[in-house]
């Protein structure tokens, strides 16, 4: 099918700026994602392979975020650079109205939508749960801890303490190990070490193996407060591992079902009330987040045809103004729907819907009446 030359124009001017602001956004995102997963775990002399897998595959979700904030820079930009060199003027003098030239734009912002919807509500949370179990994995992997002076620090399910830490003989002075057992939210026990001497030694990718010295042992019932176990000991030795009992455990969070296995969760009553409405404000907000770039088309394209004289830096200044307030009453629609079930799904949608609004009423004050 042949593209008009007006489309195949402003195709043309909208693509260079789209794909520079998607690449910018993508990567800004990426940073962001590695800088929070190595500061987690940078002791830990955690893999990068582990860390690379992690963050390839937040790239769908990454992309997902950055495709419609690129899409409103990349149409206010190029629309804002075409209308301050007059070619809009242009093609409307070659008899070209403005549908016309703005088609292909529009026939983008909906295959990015179409796009959005696939990854949103299936590849998106496949990969997240993918990159979180990695991320996990990674961080629960260690291969050395340097342990610190008067510092408790964890270590899987323990928490050491040491007055003394001599790293180059690996003596301690002063030791506390402590243990909390819980059942969910609930404390059952509480297993308490203490020694005046030791020494630590790691043990590759397993954990750090102490040995202690004329030492006490206790253990309390946080049930029972009259149950106590206590003993003394010469010499012991345990294996503090660097992977947690729970470490492969975990509850998944709604980011990580696909909205197919969202509403099959709540069909079959699996989950409690408070976690239902979560559920249900999820499977909506992907389907709002996925129409983002078709409002943003319907607000920017009006917008960034009237931009003759300010061009690209009112057009990139406009784009962040109309990214903060959307994107901050979206999020606001859907922490107040999870809170307030009346509100439901009303306020996940207002944004949207009030945004298409005012975009319709731009283009008939903007561009029809032109």
């Amino acid at each position: 099918m042949r593209i008009p030359i007006a489309q195949r124009y402003t195709l043309k001017n909208f693509t260079k700026f789209f794909a520079l602001s998607l690449f910018v956004f993508t990567a800004l995102f990426v940073m962001l994602n590695f800088v929070q997963i190595v500061n987690r775990g940078v002791l830990g002399g955690f893999s990068f392979y582990f860390l690379l897998k992690s963050i390839g595959y937040l790239l769908p979700n990454i992309i997902s975020m950055s495709m419609p904030l690129a899409f409103l820079l990349g149409l206010l930009l190029s629309l804002a650079q075409m209308s301050q060199d007059g070619e809009i003027v242009a093609l409307r003098a070659g008899g070209f109205s403005f549908p016309e030239i703005l088609y292909s734009a529009f026939a983008l912002a909906v295959l990015c939508a179409v796009l959005l919807m696939t990854v949103n509500n299936w590849l998106g949370p496949k990969a997240f749960k993918k990159s979180s179990d990695y991320t996990r994995y990674m961080l629960n992997r260690v291969t050395k801890i340097e342990l610190k002076p008067r510092t408790f620090q964890k270590v899987s399910d323990w928490v050491i303490y040491s007055r003394e830490v001599n790293n180059i003989t690996k003596k301690l002075r002063y030791v506390q190990l402590i243990k909390r057992v819980n059942n969910g939210e609930t404390p059952v026990s509480v297993t308490k070490i203490n020694s005046a001497a030791g020494r630590y030694e790691m043990v590759r990718e397993k954990g750090i193996e102490i040995t202690l010295a004329n030492g006490q042992f206790t253990q309390t019932d946080c049930k029972d407060d009259e149950k106590l176990l206590y003993g003394e000991f010469s010499s012991y030795k345990t294996l503090l591992p660097f992977i947690s009992e729970n470490a492969l455990e975990r509850r998944l969070s709604p980011l990580e079902y696909s909205s197919y296995e969202l509403w099959r969760r709540l069909k079959a009553g699996e989950i409690d009330a408070e976690n239902a409405a979560r559920y249900r404000v999820e499977i909506v907000s992907r389907l709002t987040f996925a129409l983002t770039p078709v409002v943003f088309f319907l607000i920017g394209a009006p917008l960034g045809v009237v931009l003759e004289k300010k061009g690209r830096s009112a057009g990139f200044s406009l784009s962040l103004l109309i990214i903060f307030f959307y994107y901050g009453l979206t999020l606001t629609g859907v922490v107040l729907a999870k809170k307030y079930s009346f509100l439901f799904p009303w306020a996940v949608f207002a944004p949207a819907i009030a945004a298409a609004a005012a975009g319709f009423w731009l283009w008939k004050r903007r561009l029809y009446a032109r």
